[in-house]
């Protein structure tokens, strides 16, 4: 992706400390953190389930994807992003949620940003804050629970 003449804007979410951005189309929402039904049988990034007014969304740990055990933020800091990718939702529990941004620099990611769900970054005030995937993120956990329950013997049959 090529500096385009557009703007984007998001935010900023810590997990550890890895700064991150997220596109505020995405985010439907941010909420203090709220009792987790845990999912048995469930990679360790999901955190299980939430229920939030009516609709039961899928909670994804940060710090368990980044392997990060430091938190310099306090849990008073800790939230829950509610993020949407076409007609599927996620909670993605972050240490800290920060300030918002705009840049019109939105760059490829680069050997920097390992991840798969981090394919591109924005530039802004002089430094590269990679972007959340969100649509790959939602990907990427319900792959991960398929093979986890294929590997424990849980097959889903086509009948």
């Amino acid at each position: 992706m090529a500096a385009s003449s557009e703007i984007y804007s998001g935010i900023s979410l810590f997990v550890g400390r890895e700064e991150l951005g997220v596109f505020i189309r995405d985010i439907q929402e941010i909420i203090e953190p709220i009792p987790i039904l845990s999912v048995p049988v469930t990679h360790p990034y999901f955190s299980g389930l939430i229920s939030l007014r009516g609709s039961v969304l899928p909670v994804l740990a940060l710090n368990a994807v980044f392997h990060s055990s430091e938190n310099a933020f306090s849990n008073k800091d800790r939230k829950y992003v509610i993020c949407q990718s076409g007609s599927e939702s996620l909670a993605i529990d972050v240490d800290a949620v920060g300030d918002t941004f705009e840049s019109d620099q939105l760059i490829d990611a680069d050997e920097r940003f390992t991840q798969p769900f981090i394919n591109s970054a924005i530039v802004h005030n002089d430094k590269t804050l990679p972007l959340l995937n969100i649509s790959d993120l939602i990907t990427l956990t319900s792959h991960l629970n398929q093979e986890k329950r294929k590997d424990s013997g849980y097959v889903l049959t086509d009948n």
